[in-house]
């Protein structure tokens, strides 16, 4: 219901600009516990150990803190040989299913959040992370009421059959116009630049919320956590910032 997804996101959100306000540890912090989270509903829906997700998810991120961008590719990489552990140690675990899970977590989850820390050290780093940790909350809102109001043209039936173009076309403008909004306020924006960048966090947060719509189907699963009353699991919350994080990253690297 609406309502609950509103209390939650009403909880929600004072905590998460308030971690982006105070910057450095309370930042990283958060995003290891949004790590840890997001592996624990990935253990649960794929049956995979929750040991065996975690450091997958956390690899990326943990890395990236002294290695940089180098650390974001270490991290992922080191999911090979970690998976190549659990097939070993874990008969059950050698099938398709189980390895394509174990490959999944850090190049989905991981190294996403690693690149939210990667802006968060850029110059101006508060300053981006609002835009890209927000930019799809807009996206989000904007996709949902145009949608509800007007929309009449499915575009990917098969995945989300409640997706519209004329809900992504909303969440598209919303989303842009915040962007340019931002570029008049936040510091190292300027409008023309945070309108770009909107619109890139738009396309990217929409494309990561079909590809959790896509794995849920596979997986034949409603949500992938009931974590977040109205909104399901931390990964229903996140899929779109999860997209978003790399793509914001190297167009804020572009456009500086």
């Amino acid at each position: 219901m609406l309502w609950r997804r509103v209390a939650t996101a009403a909880v929600l959100a004072p905590l998460v600009l308030a971690a982006i306000a105070a910057g450095g540890a309370a930042v990283y912090a958060a995003l290891l516990a949004a790590g840890a989270a997001a592996s624990y509903e990935l253990s649960r829906a794929l049956a995979l150990p929750f040991a065996a997700t975690l450091v997958g998810a956390l690899a990326p991120p943990v890395l990236a803190l002294p290695f940089g961008a180098e650390g974001v590719l270490g991290g992922v990489l080191l999911g090979v040989p970690w998976a190549l552990l659990w097939l070993g140690v874990l008969p059950r675990l050698r099938n398709e299913r189980a390895l394509l899970g174990l490959l999944l977590v850090p190049v989905w989850v991981g190294a996403p959040l690693a690149f939210l820390a990667l802006i968060s050290g850029l110059e101006h780093g508060r300053a981006m992370l609002l835009v890209t940790v927000v930019g799809p909350w807009v996206s989000d809102a904007g996709a949902y009421f145009l949608g509800l109001a007007a929309g009449r043209h499915r575009i990917f039936p098969v995945l989300s059959p409640a997706k519209t173009l004329e809900g992504s076309l909303g969440g598209l403008l919303a989303t842009a116009a915040a962007g340019a909004l931002a570029g008049l306020l936040l510091p190292g924006l300027s409008p023309s630049t945070g309108t770009v960048l909107g619109l890139a966090i738009s396309v990217s947060s929409q494309a990561g919320d079909l590809f959790e719509s896509a794995l849920k189907r596979i997986l034949g699963l409603k949500d992938l956590g009931d974590l977040l009353p109205g909104h399901g699991g931390i990964l229903d919350r996140i899929d779109s910032l999860l997209f978003a994080a790399p793509v914001a990253y190297y167009l804020i690297l572009l456009l500086a």
